[in-house]
């Protein structure tokens, strides 16, 4: 075990989610206040372009790292100094990475390991159901991936993840909203690997039109939704801006 001293502990770092619907606005207000240089995993088949774009920030000092699969996930985010000189690590998202990705690799590996005469029952089904154990392996990988965003956040690192909004999640009925994370064990017990847990929500004018950027809020006053809030201010809501966050 390593025993630090309080000089050595570093004072800048922290591990945030963030979750909301999606358009809200999440992942290009990031993008538009989070300090650079940023690395960004990106695990949504989809453009980055356009949330750039829409950053104003024409010379932003970021590396995208495309997900491919598990194995190249892990060891990249596992090695600190593949982003050694980055000042912000966000993975964009937990709920795609989960529900798709992830899970599709689980169920792919279990369909080849049964037999031929398993394969020809229900072939379709066979190949994309999840069992008992892959929710285990799920579950047991995303706290794997989740530790080791842990340790940059330690380093002094700003690790920002993203997750779609869930209501009534299955895990928790009595929940309104929560991140939209598959399975029962990683969502029950993610909320202590994390210093800010936030809920992001659109705000609009007078005329119901879109303001940007989206409000979002780190406490729950009556436990309707998933929130958590470490720090040693007051203000627990406001506009999602990652500089005015961190100072919190």
């Amino acid at each position: 075990m390593k025993i630090l001293t309080r000089q050595e502990v570093a004072q800048d770092g922290r591990f945030i989610m963030l979750y909301g619907g999606t358009g809200v606005g999440k992942t290009t207000s990031i993008l538009q206040t989070a300090p650079a240089p940023i690395m960004y995993i990106q695990t949504e088949p989809r453009s980055l372009k356009p949330s750039l774009d829409a950053s104003g920030r024409p010379d932003l000092d970021i590396d995208v790292a495309v997900y491919e699969d598990w194995a190249g996930l892990i060891e990249f985010v596992a090695n600190p100094k593949n982003v050694e000189r980055h000042r912000t690590i966000i993975c964009d998202s937990y709920s795609q990475l989960m529900a798709v990705e992830l899970s599709m690799e689980i169920e792919d590996q279990a369909h080849e390991a049964r037999t031929e005469k398993e394969k020809a029952v229900k072939p379709l089904a066979s190949q994309t159901k999840l069992s008992q154990e892959g929710y285990g392996a799920l579950s047991s990988l995303m706290f794997r991936l989740t530790a080791a965003l842990g340790k940059l956040s330690r380093m002094g690192k700003v690790v920002i993840v993203t997750a779609l909004l869930q209501e009534s999640p299955k895990w928790n009925r009595e929940l309104a909203a929560a991140p939209a994370l598959k399975g029962r064990e990683f969502p029950v017990n993610m909320p202590g690997f994390f210093d800010l847990i936030g809920l992001v929500e659109p705000r609009t004018d007078g005329d119901g039109k879109i303001i940007y950027p989206p409000r979002v809020r780190f406490q729950s006053p009556d436990d309707s939704f998933v929130a958590k809030f470490t720090g040693a201010g007051s203000k627990t809501q406001g506009p999602l801006d990652i500089s005015k966050i961190l100072s919190l």
